[in-house]
């Protein structure tokens, strides 16, 4: 089965599902052919691409709660466009600030700079950006998801077995997948993603509101 992924959370449980499995071909780009590509749901969309599963959920998070100055990294990601479309669509005035790195967004954070941060999923505090949709009656399809043009049986059973690996032995799972990316994150940070987010394979409800959400805060 070959598969395209993003090099982010997205791909974890399906490179973990090699340390079983000889049958997946992973390639980290953007572009090609495959019989599956995984990205952020936003991603998805932008690439006017199918979401036919989700399969990672509340993987960014508002944290502590939702103020008024919002710190937080990569200006223009998914986690950016969900937010500015959470805060436009509830009407909720804030001022954000972008910063260049992790580091740079929890020294602003203890500097008291931000009273909120926009952040992956590595402890359970705050709200995920979901949950704030869902309060408002709005269906988000998770963070991450597949488009699957082959092989759906296999693409299904691979990704539930690398998220009962996470599960099972989640730090030399972690291991092994910074092992086989194109480039360094902390095992940690794989881990507690892991932990934290909701790893769940399924297909989504009708998405076309989500849809036009990206298209218009893509922008």
């Amino acid at each position: 089965m070959k598969i395209i992924a993003a090099p982010g959370p997205v791909c974890y449980p399906m490179v973990a599902a090699q340390m079983v499995r000889d049958d997946l071909d992973i390639e980290f780009k953007k572009e090609g052919k495959a019989d599956v590509v995984l990205d952020s749901t936003v991603s998805l969309m932008k690439r006017e691409l199918p979401l036919n599963y989700v399969t990672i959920e509340n993987l960014s998070r508002v944290a502590p709660k939702l103020g008024y100055k919002i710190g937080m990294t990569r200006k223009g990601g998914a986690a950016d466009i969900l937010f500015r479309a959470l805060v436009d669509q509830t009407h909720q005035s804030v001022d954000i600030k972008y910063y260049e790195s992790m580091g740079d967004l929890m020294n602003a954070m203890n500097k008291n700079e931000v009273d909120t941060v926009v952040v992956p999923a590595m402890d359970n505090s705050g709200v995920s950006i979901e949950e704030y949709f869902k309060k408002n009656s709005i269906y988000i399809p998770g963070s991450c998801g597949a488009a699957v043009y082959d092989h759906e049986k296999e693409f299904v059973e691979a990704y539930n077995q690398g998220i009962k690996l996470f599960k099972e032995k989640p730090e030399e799972t972690a291991k092994f997948v910074v092992s086989k990316l194109p480039m360094q994150f902390p095992v940690e940070f794989i881990i507690n993603t892991m932990k934290n987010s909701d790893l769940n394979v399924h297909k989504p409800e009708n998405y076309d509101r989500f849809k036009e959400l990206v298209e218009k805060y893509s922008k």
